[in-house]
């Protein structure tokens, strides 16, 4: 069933672990005007029981086929990287709209296949970034001229989530079945070896996952903003390095007349600090994003620009634009795309290229540590 404009969508959320409970479900059991929350969907008892007791979920089931009964218009995906593919193909087989996290996929064919299965239905992929009102101010002020790149910094330093949601009493379920467990994993260690064309050493396993599961956030953004500049995907990728044994990974991309983009990722769980950095160098101006750690809710994101005045002068300006949430504004226009036909930002297409830039990046730093 198609929702109507401004209609209440029934929805479901397939898997209930991390970001599910850190982010999604507080959206979607809070925001009754956009979305009816009628199933958690989880292979562990423990976890969909407790959450769908937490939030008033009446439906607490263990497949997505047992939720299909509820009459449902849409799924918000948050299962395994690995399992991303059968379920978001479950989902649109089904007739529903999706909102899948990130990576879409692990491999390039299995963003083709979504693509082609996805027909008139919405299928957004979950880059939270791309709707944060720091990153929509940044957009309108790289059109401000428009600006003129040198080069575009990310820099990353992740301690891991613990630190950050510790405080959320996230409920954990140790009552996965063993077999979906191993399935899972061996699903996702074959996506890397058919990366490599090889075996994977464990360092690359890693770098991997640190690819596709952290940097790839960075790499949406970074495409993001390139492309407000005029820079269209896929960009030729100058280098990429893992090092830490695959704990950090770096890529770079070169770009038209001499401009460069340089983005790395460092994963320090011996420092409970988290830092993220996006830095546009322009001719005649310095834009600056720096992020809290997404599990932090409604922490505004600082944007500082800084523009030359008359002679030696300098005009810095802090841009706190909203406390408005991300992971709640994603979804928000998840709604309207379903409801209005809204475009979609984040979508299929660009998430596919995200996928490219990242595989091609991995593949390169494998290369490199031959």
């Amino acid at each position: 069933m198609d929702a109507e404009h401004g209609a209440r969508l029934r929805v479901a959320l397939v898997g209930a672990g991390l970001v599910g409970q850190a982010a999604h479900v507080i959206t979607l059991a809070d925001d009754r005007a956009r979305f009816d929350f009628v199933a958690i969907v989880d292979p562990s008892p423990t976890v969909r029981t407790a959450v769908a007791a937490r939030y008033g979920v009446p439906h607490a089931v263990g497949t997505l086929a047992e939720a299909m009964g509820s009459g449902l218009d849409a799924v918000v995906v948050a299962v395994p990287d690995p399992a991303h593919l059968a379920t978001c193909l479950e989902a649109l087989a089904a007739g529903l709209h999706v909102f899948c996290e990130k990576p879409l996929v692990t491999r390039l064919a299995d963003a083709d296949a979504l693509i082609a299965a996805r027909g008139d239905r919405v299928l957004q992929c979950g880059y939270m970034k791309l709707y944060d009102p720091a990153v929509e101010r940044l957009v309108e002020l790289l059109a401000d001229g428009p600006a003129e790149l040198v080069y575009l910094s990310v820099e990353v330093n992740d301690p891991d989530q613990l630190p950050f949601v510790d405080h959320l009493d996230l409920v954990v379920g140790h009552d996965v079945p063993a077999d979906l467990v191993a399935r899972t994993r061996a699903a996702g260690a074959q996506a890397v070896d058919d990366t490599l064309g090889r075996p994977a050493l464990a360092a690359e396993a890693r770098a991997a996952e640190a690819y596709l599961s952290a940097l790839v956030h960075d790499v949406s953004l970074a495409h993001h903003l390139l492309e407000a500049l005029g820079h269209r995907p896929p960009l030729p990728i100058a280098d990429a390095a893992y090092f830490d044994a695959g704990r950090g990974v770096s890529l770079s991309w070169a770009l038209p007349d001499g401009a460069r983009a340089h983005l790395t990722h460092l994963n320090l769980p011996g420092v409970a600090d988290y830092t993220e950095r996006v830095t546009v160098f322009c001719r005649d101006r310095i834009l600056e994003l720096s992020f809290p750690s997404p599990y932090l809710r409604f922490h505004p994101t600082e944007l500082v620009e800084k523009r030359s005045g008359a002679g030696s002068a300098l005009r810095t300006t802090h841009h706190r634009v909203s406390y408005e949430e991300s992971f709640r504004n994603e979804l928000r226009a998840f709604h309207a795309s379903v409801t209005t036909g809204a475009p979609v930002r984040a979508s299929a297409e660009a998430a596919r290229e995200d996928l490219n830039a990242l595989l091609t990046a991995l593949r390169m730093a494998a290369k490199e540590e031959d």
